[in-house]
């Protein structure tokens, strides 16, 4: 699966009007949804919005290329995470992003979106946090979230496995139970 952000019309006027009157914009928060979407510029909002926080770091790559990290701690994931929208401080939604798989409740959610635009470190007003995973990239994340997965259906596993067992311990305790009554009533 392959990730997908975008743009939106409403945060390319915005980029375009601080490049033209030499201002900053400043992107602060984001908004976690449980709906999986089609990143579209034309969307003014995020449906189905479960956990909204401030943005987590911002890392310049080049002048051109900002990147937005959204770090979710791992006991505040308490759903899945389909999509992400980055905001402007006046509320205007900047960015759409789409993970290129969802993010399951109970682990750490962390994403990377990119933003290119011309001069984009000059005109995006950086709250700078430092990120201390900036080495962590996708494919360890998607590593580790697959084995996570995996991890939370084999405790689903064990857990059927577990209740399966007290169902069997208890018929074979029922039927050692009739056969001393048979045996008794031989003898």
């Amino acid at each position: 699966m392959v990730g997908q952000s975008v743009l939106t019309f409403r945060g390319l006027m915005a980029l375009t009007d601080a490049l033209q009157r030499n201002r900053q914009v400043k992107v602060t928060q984001y908004k976690a949804s449980t709906q999986d979407i089609n990143p579209d510029p034309n969307m003014t909002s995020l449906p189905s919005v479960w956990k909204t926080g401030n943005i987590s770091a911002y890392i310049p790559v080049n002048n051109n290329t900002v990147e937005f990290i959204i770090d979710i701690p791992q006991e505040e994931a308490t759903n899945y995470t389909r999509s992400f929208g980055l905001y402007l401080e006046d509320g205007t939604l900047f960015m759409l992003a789409k993970p290129p798989y969802p993010f399951p409740p109970g682990l750490r959610q962390v994403m990377k979106i990119q933003l290119v635009f011309q001069n984009a470190t000059q005109i995006i007003n950086f709250q700078y946090v430092p990120f201390f995973e900036t080495e962590q990239d996708l494919r360890t994340l998607e590593a580790t979230l697959i084995l996570s997965s995996k991890t939370l259906e084999i405790q689903q596993d064990i857990v059927l496995l577990k209740q399966r067992d007290t169902a069997l311990q208890q018929q074979i305790n029922i039927l050692k139970a009739e056969l001393e009554n048979l045996k008794a009533q031989r003898r």
